[in-house]
Parts: C-alpha cells; sequence; structure tokens
C-alpha cells in the first residue's frame, strides 16, 4: 500500500508526504518571516510499498544560502546504495530503522548465516567528520557529500579497528579537548560497545574503550526472525 493515498486520514499524515523534486541549481527565494530550522527524510514510497516511519525515508539534502540579503535554495537526494537500489530495483531494498524489504530466498540465507545488509541512508542528521561533511543516519556508513553542489561522494573510511554495524547520529563534540566522540556496536556471540574519539586537528581517530554485553544476542536472533519471516 503506498502511504500518500491515505494522507488525509491520518492527523500526522503531512510528515509522511513525499517530495521526489530535485532542485541541483540554486533558484533564488523569497524571504517571508524565518527558515525553518527542520529538515527531514523526502520520499516515503518506493514501487508499491510504503517505509513505516518518519525515521525511514530516502534522504534529501537541502541548502539554503544567504548573501546580502538575498536567499537561494537546492535539493537534492542522497546517493546512497539504498537510494540507488531502490531507483533500479523500483522496490525497498534495505532495511531501515522499521521497514525491511521482502527478500528472496537467496538473500535471507545470507542474512541468516552472513548477517544482514545495514543502510547507508543518511536521513538522521548531517554532521562534520575528518574535514568532511558526511550525512549520517544509526549505521556505521555515513555518506560524505559536497555542501555545495551536494553532490554524494561515497561512504566515510573510518578505522577498520572500530568494527562494528551499527552506530549513532548525534556525536558528542568536546571543544576542549578538540575532538568529537561516538561509539559503534559490534555484534557477535559476546557483543561489544567501542566507544571512540575523532581529533579535530588531525582525523585520528581512537579507540577509548570496549564494553562487552552478552544480552544484546536475543535481540539480535528476534530481528533476524523478523527479516526472515517476511
Amino acid at each position: 500500500m503506498v502511504l500518500s493515498a491515505n494522507l488525509s486520514a491520518v492527523p500526522y499524515g503531512l510528515g509522511f508526504r513525499s517530495l521526489n523534486q530535485e532542485v541541483p541549481q540554486a533558484i533564488p527565494l523569497p524571504v517571508r518571516g524565518e527558515i525553518p530550522a527542520w529538515t527531514g527524510p523526502s520520499r516515503f514510497e518506493v514501487g508499491a510499498r510504503s517505509l513505516n516511519h518518519w525515521f525511514d525515508g530516502l534522504a534529501m539534502l537541502h541548502r539554503f544560502s544567504i548573501d546580502d540579503g538575498h536567499l537561494t535554495y537546492a535539493n537534492r537526494f542522497l546517493h546512497s546504495a539504498a537510494f540507488r537500489a531502490a531507483e533500479q530495483q523500483h522496490r525497498i531494498a534495505y532495511s531501515e530503522f522499521a521497514t525491511d524489504p521482502c527478500m528472496t530466498l537467496f538473500r535471507r540465507l545470507k542474512v541468516m548465516f552472513v548477517g544482514p545488509e545495514f543502510t547507508d541512508n543518511g536521513n538522521v542528521s548531517v554532521q562534520a567528520l575528518d574535514g568532511k561533511i558526511v550525512a549520517l543516519s544509526e549505521t556505521t556508513l555515513p555518506v560524505m557529500f559536497d555542501p555545495d553542489t551536494l553532490q554524494s561522494l561515497g561512504v566515510f573510511g573510518y578505522d577498520a579497528r572500530l568494527a562494528g554495524q551499527v552506530s549513532f547520529a548525534h556525536p558528542h563534540y568536546d571543544f576542549t579537548r578538540g575532538c568529537e566522540y561516538s561509539y559503534f556496536l559490534k555484534f557477535a556471540r559476546h557483543s561489544v560497545y567501542r566507544l571512540f574519539k575523532l581529533a579535530f586537528a588531525t582525523g585520528r581517530q581512537e579507540l577509548v574503550a570496549e564494553i562487552p554485553v552478552d544480552r544484546l544476542l536475543g535481540c539480535v536472533r528476534a530481528r533476524l526472525s523478523t527479516r526472515l519471516a517476511c
């Protein structure tokens, strides 16, 4: 079912209205009131299916430029692997926060024995990492982009020693020490949280602490079972 057909039936429907038009070249805008402080995901339908959650919509980048009292605007979809697969296959191809694709038997077996494919659909926040501007989701695959052209530039490379599948999209900044802190979560028989810091000046990524935890295993199994049942 495509959600747009039922937008008028729910009070929060406007929050799921898709935006499909891109404006890659900046255009002048009239200024009335204040520029909104928020942005969000853009496309909530792929093929005949809708994405289920505000955290799942395919990401779009928005650029506002203010110069000498004039305002211009441009926008582009974040060309992540998840977006490209959706465009090419005309279906939801990657698992998102609350939306799982219906997989072929081969992909279900791959998930069971190799592990799930994690999305790089960076629709949560925009941050700076090692001098690069990136769009983040809750995985370890931030997508770099050019802040002037909004062209996507591929996945940011984390240090291999920080391996993990899940992160969070809101790193904490410590301007006194000149670094930012984040963490990765590594799923395994004995899962582990890896807290690390990234230096502003040098881009050096340093592991701060590892916290082993075993209670996540049941959650992982439940999540995989949900995906395999589609």
